[in-house]
């Protein structure tokens, strides 16, 4: 292929630090600089459940020098949840590669008393004002809490945080009681004892804690989702750039120590062409358009 990838690249994502975007992001930069050769510099501009960050980022020239991490809750849920819709995901943007899927766990506060799945459905049946932690509405965390509490008929308290850091540390002095959270970051914090692992979100287990089932086999019938993050450029971007793109981007994610490294936190690597993630983000808005419907008819 003849289409040149930039030798510097920004990255925008719209989260803060902590949340998958930002653990995936700094991944990226050592990945890119020693696979291809691409310095990569990540620009955060957390704010309105990354609304934002990706308006600015579709503004900009479509010369392969600024790219957007689209994620679950940017580039599925966010046309779905805003009325009007801030964006059309396709149209207003040129996918470049999937990057990354991975389980959201399931974890508590110890002082909650619960070490199971049925325990916690049991307690949020009689306690209606159990408190669960999200960083954004409409995002991946938000979407499991819900389609947990829509399967169990359960309903629980949203406490949303702006910035994942502090809900991390309100979950882990008790002030909330659980989150579903990406596993990179949730996973050593249960390990250390300061959360209770309960479960993971996916339909297979997660090598980076095959001990812990999935919600599916913990008795929450027909549940399953990922979080996931990929690449999107600005609107006018040539096919042909965004094809090279997704192959600089591809073979950064499919080094051996890189993936080796994702896999270690549960983390899958995929890398994609731009079609193929095309693709794959009609899927996820027309698979959720359900939950999205429940979040948006709650009260405000």
């Amino acid at each position: 292929m003849n289409t040149t990838v930039p030798r510097a690249i920004e990255l925008v994502i719209g989260f803060s630090p902590g949340s998958m975007s930002d653990d995936i992001a700094k991944i990226l930069v050592d990945a890119l600089r020693a696979e291809c050769g691409i310095r990569l510099t990540v620009t955060r501009q957390p704010g309105e459940n990354g609304v934002a960050a990706a308006r600015w980022a579709a503004a900009c020239a479509p010369d392969g020098m600024t790219l957007f991490m689209a994620t679950l809750g940017t580039h599925a849920i966010a046309p779905l949840l805003n009325t009007p819709a801030p964006y059309d995901p396709l149209r207003d943007f040129a996918p470049v590669s999937l990057l990354t899927q991975s389980p959201m766990l399931l974890a508590c506060h110890p002082s909650l008393g619960v070490r199971s799945v049925a325990g916690l459905i049991a307690r949020a049946r009689c306690e209606p004002a159990l408190t669960y932690a999200t960083s954004a509405i409409g995002g991946a965390p938000h979407l499991a809490a819900e389609l947990f509490q829509s399967i169990t008929a359960t309903t629980m308290r949203h406490v949303r945080y702006d910035e994942t850091e502090q809900l991390y540390r309100d979950l882990e002095a008790g002030r909330v009681a659980l989150s579903f959270n990406n596993i990179a970051s949730m996973l050593p914090r249960c390990k250390r004892g300061d959360l209770i692992a309960l479960g993971v979100s996916t339909t297979t287990r997660s090598a980076a804690a095959p001990e812990l089932p999935t919600l599916a086999e913990a008795g929450v019938a027909g549940y399953e989702m990922s979080n996931w993050t990929g690449i999107v450029a600005p609107p006018a971007t040539p096919f042909e750039l965004a094809a090279a793109l997704s192959e600089a981007f591809t073979a950064a994610l499919r080094a051996p120590r890189v993936s080796a490294l994702l896999n270690a936190q549960g983390i899958t690597a995929h890398g994609t062409s731009p079609r193929e993630f095309t693709d794959f983000m009609t899927a996820e808005r027309e698979r959720w358009r359900g939950v999205v419907a429940r979040i948006a008819a709650m009260p405000a």
